[in-house]
C-alpha cells in the first residue's frame, strides 16, 4: 500500500522517531510541563519542543547525571555504556530515524570526582585519548558508541550536540574531533559561527562578558542553579531542529 504523504506537508521531521541521548541539560530541572497539545505532560525541554512542533516520537535515553563513559570499577551505573542498563546505547531501537548524543558534563565531573551540579560523581572516568578503546574513558566511550552505531544503525541520522557546561574546554574539542573522525554532523552548543552561544560555554574565543550575559538570561536561578531554563530550551530547540533537518 502506497503511503499517503499529504500529512507531512513538506516537513521531513513529521512523525519521525528520535533517540535522544543526554543528561540534565536535556531532561531539564524546572519540572514545568506542556499543559496541552501533542506533548501534554512532557517536560519543557528541547526534545519535546521539537517533538511538539513535528509530532515526533521520543525514545528517552537521557537523564540527569548521565555519563557517556562507564567507570572501570563499576561503581556508577547512570551511563549510556552500562551494559546492564535499560538505556544502554545498544538498546536504541532499530527503527530510530534520528539519534543525537549530548553528553560530557558529568563525565568531566567524574574525571576529578566533584560535581558542581550536585549529581553523583562516583567512579573515575578519565578523559583519555582519541585512540582509546573501551568505555572506561570518555574518549574510549565515544569510539565504542559511534563505531557501533555506524555499523548497527546504518540508516539512522546521527548527530552530535557538543556539550556546553563541561568542566574544561578539552571536553569540547574532544567532541568536535570525534565528530570529524567519524564524519558525523555536529553543532557546538558552546557557540560558533553556525550556532548561538549557550549557557556555561567553554569556547575560549567568546568573551567573558558575553558568557556572563548569556548565563544571566538562561540560568534557572543564577548563581545557585546554572542549568538552562525553559526559555533557553525553547531557544535552542530551533537550531537543534535545524541540525536534524540537515542530517
Amino acid at each position: 500500500m502506497e503511503k499517503d504523504y499529504t500529512e507531512y506537508n513538506g516537513n521531513i521531521l513529521y512523525g519521525k522517531k528520535w533517540a535522544v541521548c543526554g543528561d540534565s541539560f536535556t531532561s531539564g530541572v524546572t519540572g514545568n510541563v506542556f499543559e496541552d497539545g501533542f506533548c501534554k505532560g512532557m517536560p519543557k525541554t528541547y526534545p519535546y519542543y521539537i517533538a511538539e512542533r513535528n509530532h515526533m516520537t521520543i525514545y528517552r535515553f537521557f537523564e540527569g547525571g548521565r555519563t557517556l563513559g562507564y567507570p572501570a570499577d563499576n561503581t556508577f551505573h547512570n551511563s549510556l555504556t552500562d551494559p546492564d542498563a535499560e538505556y544502554y546505547y545498544r538498546n536504541i531501537p532499530e527503527d530510530s530515524d534520528y539519534i543525537t548524543i549530548y553528553l560530557g558534563i558529568n563525565d568531566s565531573h567524574h574525571e576529578h570526582g566533584k560535581a558542581k551540579d550536585g549529581e553523583d560523581p562516583t567512579g573515575p572516568i578519565p578523559i583519555g585519548t582519541m585512540d582509546d578503546t573501551g568505555t572506561a574513558t570518555y574518549c574510549g566511550a565515544w569510539n565504542e558508541v559511534l563505531s557501533w552505531l555506524i555499523v548497527n544503525r546504518p540508516f539512522a541520522h546521527l548527530g552530535i550536540l557538543v556539550s556546553n557546561g563541561c568542566d574544561r574546554e578539552e571536553y569540547r574539542t574532544v567532541q568536535i574531533n570525534m565528530a570529524v573522525k567519524y564524519g558525523i554532523p555536529y553543532i557546538d552548543m558552546n557557540g560558533d559561527r553556525f550556532t548561538p552561544v549557550m549557557i556555561r560555554s567553554q569556547n575560549p574565543d567568546i568573551s567573558a562578558e558575553v558568557k556572563h550575559a548569556v548565563m544571566l538570561k538562561q540560568a534557572v536561578d543564577y548563581p545557585h542553579n546554572t542549568h538552562p531554563n525553559d526559555k533557553a530550551h525553547a531557544f535552542e530547540s530551533c537550531f537543534i531542529a535545524d541540525l536534524l533537518r540537515r542530517i
